[in-house]
């Protein structure tokens, strides 16, 4: 994502530290360790598979990374907000907190649009980004939806490539620091090495060392949240038990990584992910909501649609994707959609068609308590209640 301002400087500060060591440390181990080092301390016969395996973690290392830097985290795509401008006061919008709202469109304080569940507001980015972990300085762009599985890989191969590189090459740092400790007391002994390089390998070594540990709690905090379903926003919410853990640590993670496969090692996207970043399947409300349909759930028949809601005219690749291939019946994309939001469905003969105005956009709030609830449904109502004011803003008092 782009910045602008001293926040700029500063990203651009953190991702050229961050390239810089990436770079340092693969050049010191293939060219000073594997090309000068360990053949003049007499390991010629190592260089060959030690450079296969460094060089394969530290690519995928590298790989990762650029991938996540360059990746769109997941800002909320336009078919949503079509959806939210077509179907007007009949979705229900909460205030955002800080919280657990499940199955709850949200309204933005700083975009000022409605946005989906476990989407929040980035302010370094600008824009409200789908299931949002954090904005992280070290790779200039915000960790969501998009590139979480490629955030986690880069943490996994970095850890891998530090490690493997420092134990790989131990001996020889202790041998190499051995030697110059002689040197300084003007004892010449081993063979020649230059001093550039003497110095080049045992920066790389304490590299190693410093990046591994701020690495390893990283890595092991985000794979704690990855496997329970939760982001780092979301590991401060204590108003429910998580709505979306799926009751195992596999399937947690095939959230972010999508079916288990080859590609889970990849930093590519997943090949089978059946999310669309807009809609969750909640453990808590699996009985009542569609998101399990086609997985041993069934469809309610309030949530039935027309055969031209299912794709909105082939419209949006993110409808498409939400389900398509695990569901028995159709419905996806919008018709996901609305029965995840709770999108009221008015009668259409009693409905005053005219475009909703500001006013009657933000009455959609009206249609859900503080705790979530659906409010009373019109025929729930005194006759004087239901009779009053336009067909319009009755909506705020249907289901």
């Amino acid at each position: 994502m782009v910045h602008s301002g001293p926040s700029n400087w500063t990203a651009q500060a953190t991702v050229t530290a961050s390239l810089t060591a990436f770079l340092f440390e693969g050049f010191t181990y293939n060219a000073v360790y594997l090309g000068r080092v360990l053949p003049a301390l007499g390991g010629d016969a190592k260089v060959t598979p030690l450079l296969i395996i460094f060089n394969t973690i530290w690519g995928l290392a590298l790989w990762s990374y650029l991938r996540t830097s360059w990746a769109d985290p997941g800002a909320v795509p336009e078919e949503w907000h079509d959806f939210v401008r077509r179907v007007g006061v009949t979705l229900p919008i909460a205030p955002g907190m800080k919280e657990w709202q499940p199955g709850k469109a949200t309204m933005c304080k700083q975009c000022s649009r409605a946005r989906p569940e476990r989407a929040h507001h980035c302010g370094l980015c600008g824009v409200c980004i789908l299931r949002l972990d954090h904005h992280c300085p070290w790779i200039n762009n915000c960790v969501g939806f998009n590139n979480h599985k490629y955030f986690l890989l880069t943490c996994l191969y970095a850890l891998l490539a530090c490690v493997v590189g420092f134990v790989t090459a131990a001996p020889e740092l202790v041998a190499v620091t051995q030697r110059l400790r002689l040197a300084m007391h003007g004892i010449d002994d081993g063979p020649p090495l230059d001093p550039s390089d003497e110095i080049a390998f045992l920066v790389f070594g304490t590299l190693a060392v410093f990046i591994s540990m701020f690495l390893a709690p990283l890595l092991y905090f985000q794979l704690t949240l990855a496997v329970t379903n939760k982001t780092t926003i979301e590991a401060n919410y204590i108003n429910m038990t998580n709505p979306f853990d799926q009751g195992t640590a596999l399937q947690n993670l095939v959230q972010i990584f999508g079916a288990l496969g080859p590609d889970w090692i990849l930093p590519i996207k997943p090949w089978r992910l059946h999310l669309d970043g807009v809609s969750f399947s909640s453990s808590a409300e699996a009985e009542k909501l569609p998101l399990t349909a086609g997985m041993g759930g069934a469809y309610p028949e309030d949530v039935s649609r027309d055969e031209e809601d299912f794709s909105y005219d082939g419209k949006g690749k993110n409808w498409a994707r939400a389900f398509g291939d695990r569901l028995k019946t159709p419905l996806i994309g919008e018709a996901l959609w609305r029965a995840n939001y709770h999108v009221v469905e008015p009668n259409r003969q009693d409905m005053d068609l005219r475009k909703p105005s500001t006013l009657d956009y933000m009455l959609g709030c009206m249609q859900i308590d503080c705790d979530g609830n659906q409010k009373p449904t019109s025929s729930d109502t005194p006759p004087s209640v239901e009779a009053s004011g336009p067909p319009y803003m009755q909506l705020s008092r249907i289901g």
